[in-house]
């Protein structure tokens, strides 16, 4: 039987046809000088052909952790891994007058950030629209399509092509609106960026997850497969991210923007703070209960008053994105102004509206709002000194959310979508010995007084007994020609 030479593979391609996987894995262990796109885009096309192996794509990957990559490579990476499966295709939308601007958002993720349910609805509420492909949760971290998925018979599997017929799915003529509703939140297809999914697997085992340029390219490139005309990133940085410090943070978003500029979509970032919760809500049904009280607040002022109170961080890092996304898209002049019909839009009902025909179009039922199952166990968590409220340990609070069963260790398990915290007080307010800080939900009662404990303990409080001064949630907003101090003063309630 004839096997192939896998050493030797060449492609027809005249740029290509002197390839072979080793002088690849030379070149960049080298490092002389960078790869080339040709050279990027044949090793990846032959390693999901199965020509290239995984010890030697495994090789290539520990070299780019070793000596990097320069813009230009990540870039090219990223769009290698895009190629690599389906790719939105936009073109049903040019029978329409005019085609709208097509912007997201991907945050780096971290604990109660629930940010995507509430922006993705309000920005296409000024008639932009919204392609957001989200993931699951996994360890400390929560998912937005678990969140969503607590919603009974809401739908996130799509393939590329679905996914565009649903945005062009027409308002319900009930709600008042015409035109299409341009926004869902979907889980990637297994068809989008399979090469990255492969890729991934193996960074994972070998100690090279932590590249700059490994980690840009698997971030951008799902967001890259959407085709969107603009993105915006909230990269995070502190106790419940996966960068813990600012600089890290800051290189990651440099890196994010350039690639994605190179890629011809226009990106820019905020640098936004997590090290407490965000919003006072941990767990899944929680958090959706959490974002459709927001969405709804302008209904009342006790309604308004409370959610400004209990999500006010909530609120401002999605009215900064927000914000941004009106500029991109041609809807606001300058951030400010943005932020400020951000601001009208959540609180005249237009975002709940969105809202409410995004969950129907992809088959979700909202009547279970008033009457969402408790989970089975809960109990009360009280404090046991008084002062003020310096940090909730957002960390500590995503492993507890992973013990009560609202988050988990690995991909193949299931969440429970009642189980998680909800807080009583946050950062920077004072309480009393006894006062009550936190309920615990669970279905899993043996966890229960290890959780109160925990819960308990991840509260820190002002050295010095005095009232605590929070540091900047929003800390900065980069461009790919600058990178500025934030003012969040523009955030503030008006």
């Amino acid at each position: 039987m004839h096997t192939m030479d896998t050493n030797n593979v060449v492609d027809a391609d005249d740029q290509t046809a002197h390839l072979t996987p080793q002088l690849i894995i030379a070149k960049k262990r080298q490092n002389d000088e960078p790869h080339t796109a040709a050279e990027i885009s044949w090793f990846i096309q032959q390693f999901m052909k199965g020509y290239v192996k995984d010890y030697q794509m495994t090789a290539w990957l520990m070299a780019i952790c070793l000596n990097g990559m320069t813009n230009e490579e990540t870039a090219a990476l990223t769009e290698a891994m895009v190629q690599s499966g389906e790719v939105m295709d936009w073109s049903l939308w040019e029978s329409l007058p005019a085609i709208p601007h097509k912007v997201d958002k991907h945050s780096t993720g971290g604990v109660g950030d629930k940010v995507s349910l509430i922006l993705a609805p309000l920005v296409a509420s000024f008639g932009l629209v919204v392609p957001m492909m989200a993931g699951r949760g996994l360890g400390h971290t929560g998912g937005t399509i678990d969140k969503l998925e607590a919603i009974p018979g809401y739908r996130t599997q799509y393939s590329a092509k679905e996914f565009t017929e649903l945005l062009l799915t027409e308002i319900d003529d009930k709600s008042g609106g015409e035109g299409p509703v341009g926004v869902a939140i979907v889980s990637p297809s297994q068809n989008i960026c399979p090469a990255d999914k492969r890729m991934y697997a193996l960074r994972d085992v070998t100690g090279t997850v932590r590249s700059l340029a490994l980690q840009t390219s698997s971030i951008m490139s799902k967001k890259i497969a959407e085709r969107p005309d603009s993105l915006v990133l909230d990269v995070k940085f502190g106790k419940g991210s996966f960068n813990s410090n600012i600089e890290e943070s800051i290189e990651l978003a440099k890196s994010m923007i350039q690639t994605g500029e190179l890629c011809g979509i226009q990106t820019t970032a905020f640098i936004t703070r997590m090290d407490s919760v965000l919003g006072y809500t941990v767990g899944n049904w929680l958090e959706v209960r959490e974002c459709i009280e927001i969405m709804r607040m302008g209904e009342s002022d006790f309604l308004t008053t409370s959610c400004w109170q209990r999500s006010s961080d909530l609120i401002e890092v999605t009215l900064a994105l927000a914000g941004q996304m009106l500029v991109q898209g041609g809807k606001a002049t300058t951030l400010n102004q943005g932020i400020i019909m951000s601001k009208e839009n959540l609180l005249n009902g237009k975002a709940w509206k969105r809202f409410k025909e995004m969950v129907r179009i992809q088959g979700g039922d909202l009547t279970c709002v008033e009457k969402y199952p408790d989970a089975k166990y809960s109990a009360k968590v009280y404090s046991n000194q008084s002062g003020w409220i310096a940090l909730v340990d957002s960390m500590e609070i995503g492993l507890i959310g992973v013990l009560l069963g609202a988050g988990r260790k690995t991909v193949e398990e299931s969440v429970d979508f009642s189980s998680g915290v909800e807080f009583h007080v946050s950062p920077g307010m004072h309480v009393c010995d006894g006062d009550h800080l936190a309920t615990i939900y669970t279905e899993r009662s043996t966890v229960l007084e290890n959780a109160v404990q925990r819960v308990r303990s991840a509260f820190s409080f002002s050295n010095n007994g005095e009232m605590v001064v929070l540091p900047p949630l929003v800390t900065h907003f980069l461009t790919k020609d600058s990178i500025e101090p934030f003012d969040d003063n523009v955030l503030r309630r008006r």
